[in-house]
């Protein structure tokens, strides 16, 4: 699969930049240098980009990552009355709540 490059603006002038060079530096942090395309201007700057919190958990986790559900997602899962038959399985009320938390929590 291809990654789609993130677009950048350079801090000083505000011209597009372009990706240079992108190193994984852990599962969450990725850093990647950019150069600015305005030739008078030539600022070649590093820019992170970082997870940093989970709106939907992962289907197949890694035990070794630690992202923190976000708040919104948290608030809607907890102040809702559970959804499933006495008796069902929690599991089941979980993933529920948590679809319907991603419909209503904004990105």
């Amino acid at each position: 699969m291809r990654a789609t490059s993130m677009f950048y603006r350079c801090p000083h002038c505000q011209a597009p930049s372009t990706i240079r060079h992108s190193a994984q530096s852990s599962a969450i942090l990725r850093e990647m240098i950019y150069q600015c395309t305005d030739a008078e201007c030539g600022h070649t700057f590093v820019v992170h980009a970082e997870a940093v919190r989970t709106l939907s958990p992962s289907a197949k986790p890694d035990p070794l990552v630690y992202l923190p559900i976000s708040e919104n997602t948290r608030r809607a899962v907890t102040e809702q009355p559970s959804i499933a038959q006495p008796g069902g399985a929690p599991g089941v009320r979980v993933a529920a709540k948590m679809k319907e938390a991603r419909r209503a929590a904004p990105l």
